[in-house]
């Protein structure tokens, strides 16, 4: 029966999903023309660009481009055109109740039969430029389960596509207890993890031995039939099958790298266990939070793991006391006495964070910027959170990465999103102004070559 409802779900998922209405621009060309584009692509930033679209795709990008004579044209003087943002992690489109669930823990639990295709919130992210988004299992749970990369769409209502499901396995290395933590509670988390893996390996193993036996029972049941002497009859027995188990079958694809494991971290200590990990059983990781990752920048260069987190983002505002005080220090990393009594406004600088979100960049370890933990609505401010990275001494270019190509490369998705080239995905945003400005504000988005939304003229 769970079989039956499972697939029942992602046939009502298709029907829904698929509009009519969504290939009725197959054979129509749209360009948009005389635009600043920042393609995050091969050909870099073009100064005054060209864009053809031919139904969902790019057909053509460049500063000087042939089109056909019928083509829908948008003039954009004045405008700058990226990709669309792309979020690497988000619990959006989720009921609040799922975002506090800490019930059962189950490693094939499935993000897409628990969200809301129709959320009102899928409007108002297009409205700020969020085109693609990863929606991430239950973080206070430490087995999560699967998530899924889901894009979103240009229906009045709203609704989402699924661009990869099983996209990667959510597992989180720290735990607490009454909100309070210790190095003896994340060990003991580490050792839990770690034996799930073992299990499944003893699982693997298994299967293993049993192909390699059914080889070998259907190798020697040709050679039986080919003797001639039938006096001589061996009795052969066909291996037993082993049991299927979901579970540790999922373990197994991430140990193969068919699914990447987004390991929640933010200390040090589990940051390195994450690695301990993924070097014991290869697998392919992705640390998500991810508060002190510049205190082991050399074991990270030498990994090369992607890293998904934010400048806003730190985990020691969940145990300071003092309300706003409290959590406003902790954002950044200062006595909350001084944080409002301070008499210099030297006191307020965190050069040390300033200069370590650059090496990121210098030391060329992949990195993208997803909302404040348990703030699903916060990933509209994608392009803040940029903002705040070129305030870090990053450059804008770098910044717009963290946003649209590097999440689209991590996520494994790059192929369709995540950079404006020819054969790709028509997904794009269009500005008034510089894309990381205060100042500029969203005027257009297209959603494979829809417009999925229109700012007032």
């Amino acid at each position: 029966m769970g079989f039956i409802r499972k697939y029942s779900f992602f046939l009502l998922a298709t029907l829904f999903l698929f509009q009519p209405g969504s290939i009725l621009t197959a054979q129509e060309y749209t360009l948009l023309r005389n635009s600043r584009i920042y393609t995050m692509g091969n050909k870099g930033l073009l100064q005054k660009g060209m864009i053809l679209i031919r139904g969902k795709k790019i057909e053509k990008i460049g500063e000087s481009i042939d089109y056909p004579s019928g083509a829908r044209i948008i003039d954009l003087s004045g405008k700058t055109i990226i990709p669309g943002i792309v979020c690497a992690s988000s619990s959006l489109f989720l009921e609040r109740k799922d975002r506090t669930f800490s019930g059962e823990e189950k490693l094939d639990a499935d993000i897409l039969e628990g969200l809301n295709y129709f959320d009102m919130s899928i409007a108002e992210m297009l409205k700020h430029g969020v085109t693609t988004v990863y929606i991430s299992p239950v973080s206070f749970q430490s087995i999560g389960g699967l998530g899924a990369v889901l894009k979103l769409k240009a229906n009045k209502e709203g609704s989402l596509e699924i661009l990869k499901a099983r996209a990667g396995l959510k597992l989180r290395l720290e735990r607490m207890e009454n909100k309070k933590t210790s190095s003896v509670l994340r060990l003991t988390q580490y050792n839990r993890i770690r034996d799930l893996f073992k299990q499944a390996q003893e699982y693997r193993k298994e299967w293993d031995e049993y192909e390699k036996k059914l080889k070998e029972y259907e190798e020697a049941q040709k050679d039986k039939s080919k003797e001639r002497d039938i006096s001589v009859d061996k009795k052969l027995k066909e291996p037993k099958k082993p049991r299927k188990n979901e579970p540790k079958e999922i373990l197994v694809h991430a140990m193969e790298k068919k699914i990447p494991v987004f390991f929640e971290v933010h200390r040090p200590d589990t940051i390195l266990n994450a690695l301990r990990l993924a070097k014991e059983f290869g697998l392919k990781i992705i640390l998500e939070s991810c508060e002190e990752w510049n205190r082991v920048l050399p074991q990270l260069k030498d990994a090369s793991v992607p890293i998904l987190s934010n400048p806003l983002l730190n985990y020691k505002k969940f145990m300071l006391p003092g309300g706003e005080r409290g959590y406003a220090a902790g954002l950044l990393d200062v006595p909350k006495d001084s944080f409002f009594y301070s008499e210099t406004a030297s006191s307020l600088q965190n050069e040390k964070a300033e200069k370590n979100w650059a090496k990121l960049v210098s030391l060329k370890i992949p990195f993208a910027l997803i909302p404040p933990d348990h703030f699903p609505l916060s990933t509209r401010y994608m392009r803040l959170f940029a903002s705040l990275l070129v305030s870090r001494g990053i450059s804008t270019l770098e910044a717009l990465k963290a946003i649209t190509s590097m999440p689209a490369g991590i996520l494994g998705v790059s192929e369709r999103i995540g950079s404006l080239e020819r054969g790709k995905d028509a997904d794009l945003v269009v500005l008034d102004g510089e894309p990381l400005s205060s100042l500029s504000t969203v005027k257009m988005v297209f959603v494979d070559g829809l417009l999925a939304w229109e700012g007032k003229k």
